[in-house]
């Protein structure tokens, strides 16, 4: 198994290039097994995933694998992603799906599912 250290590169399905820390990384099932499987070189492809997309995914990542956050920190990111529109909640939503971070497909969702709530009412 490889170190915290190492660095994994993802190709997101617009051809963009994304570096970050594989204990970051591993916060998502999908690229946990694939760097259990020793899958990630050169890169691991994120086919179903835009640029836009995997760099929220990414950040998420590092602010929530980061242990020198506190929960403020990790809080105060998660309220960001409420400003964010409608159709970038329904592709975060499937992105943390198909990346297997639940954590962060709940928060999509419920984020989701309010604007639409309010939008409604």
């Amino acid at each position: 198994m490889s170190s915290s250290s190492n660095k994994i590169v993802l190709k997101s399905s617009d051809g963009e290039m994304f570096e970050m820390e594989e204990s970051e990384a591993r916060l998502s099932g999908l690229i946990t097994n694939m760097i259990e499987l020793e899958c990630t070189k050169p890169f691991i492809s994120i086919l179903n995933v835009t640029g836009e997309i995997l760099s929220i995914f990414i950040e998420y990542c590092r602010t929530h694998a980061n242990t020198a956050n506190d929960d403020d920190d990790r809080r105060l990111f998660d309220s960001e992603l409420i400003h964010k529109d409608v159709k970038t909640l329904k592709y975060l939503a499937r992105a943390a799906e198909y990346l297997d971070i639940w954590s962060l497909k709940d928060l999509s969702c419920r984020t989701l599912f309010d604007k639409l709530e309010k939008k409604d009412s």
